[in-house]
């Protein structure tokens, strides 16, 4: 049984693995596709297949009684911030460097933690300052505003970041009352009729007249990567998957030169080992957090 137990973590790491290559995957096609899909009806197949996915999970986990919930407020402003967060994601994705938008696109704990002071109280040290300050320092370095040779489309990656941001702390307060396959039902539902109703309303591309492989590519890793994050947190806790987030990085500058030649000049490269490195120390600090309170909850419980 122990040993089961011990097996775990390994589980949940292997499927958060998993998940980060899907995310990666997703981020190659979609910059392939949006070649000859606009980006509505590239987000639409997403939408769509992963709501899918969803409704035949939910079957399988107890049927629409999961789906109440009294917090429609809290939903609609998770569902909004996603499907904004996703949609500027892949803009940036599809229009700059694939290494600079995925390091701008992962700078969103940076946002979570100045977001979760208000919205969640949480106090923030001197560590942590440290490491927010640091980390938009690599921002500035990739984007660098004010010069006319860096792509808009990276403006994107960090609006991505921010409403990833407001998602994940949503989340928080969500995951304590709503049932996390209603959450992603609502969230896929409204991603699905709006994609659709902008698709529709702009037209459609010709590429639809031919059954197209990619296509149907992205909707399944869509599904697949969808499933592996809900599942992974499962096995193991978020603090110990979140390192493995930053395989993306890698895997980007890999995918990127592999397929389109592209390689970030030397201040994009600086500016994302400074992004990598903030997010670490932000997950060292909250190791340390973590271990104190079960240090702290084990001697309680020793001396009762």
């Amino acid at each position: 049984m122990s040993s089961q137990l011990r097996d775990l973590p390994l589980r949940g790491i292997l499927i958060y693995v998993v998940n980060t290559i899907c995310f990666s995957v997703i981020s190659l096609l979609v910059k392939e596709l949006s070649i000859q899909f606009s980006i509505s009806e590239l987000l639409l197949v997403r939408f769509f297949c992963t709501f899918l996915g969803m409704a035949l999970l939910i079957q399988f986990k107890g049927g629409f009684p999961l789906l109440r919930t009294r917090k429609a407020l809290d939903l609609a402003i998770r569902t909004a911030s996603g499907m904004i967060a996703i949609a500027l994601s892949f803009v940036a994705f599809s229009g700059a460097l694939l290494a600079d938008a995925t390091a701008l696109v992962f700078s969103a704990p940076l946002f979570t933690l100045l977001l979760s002071i208000p919205v969640l109280s949480e106090r923030i040290n001197r560590p942590k300052i440290f490491a927010v300050v640091t980390g938009f320092l690599g921002v500035l370095l990739i984007t660098r505003p004010g010069f006319n040779s860096v792509s808009p489309a990276l403006y994107a990656a960090l609006g991505s970041a921010i409403f990833f941001s407001i998602v994940t702390v949503w989340l928080r307060r969500l995951n304590q009352t709503v049932h996390p396959l209603a959450i992603s039902f609502y969230y896929n539902l409204t991603g699905t009729l709006v994609f659709f109703l902008w698709s529709w309303s702009s037209g459609w591309s010709e590429a639809w007249s031919e059954i197209h492989g990619m296509l149907l590519l992205l909707g399944l890793i869509g599904v697949v990567h969808h499933v592996m994050l809900s599942y992974s947190f499962r096995f193991a806790e978020a603090s110990l998957l979140a390192p493995f987030d930053y395989l993306s990085l890698p895997l980007a500058l890999v995918f990127g030169y592999w397929f389109w030649n592209e390689f970030p000049d030397w201040l994009s490269l600086v500016g994302s080992t400074i992004i990598l490195f903030s997010g670490m120390m932000l997950m060292l600090q909250h190791w340390n957090l973590d271990l104190k309170k079960k240090i702290g909850e084990e001697s309680t419980s020793s001396h009762e």
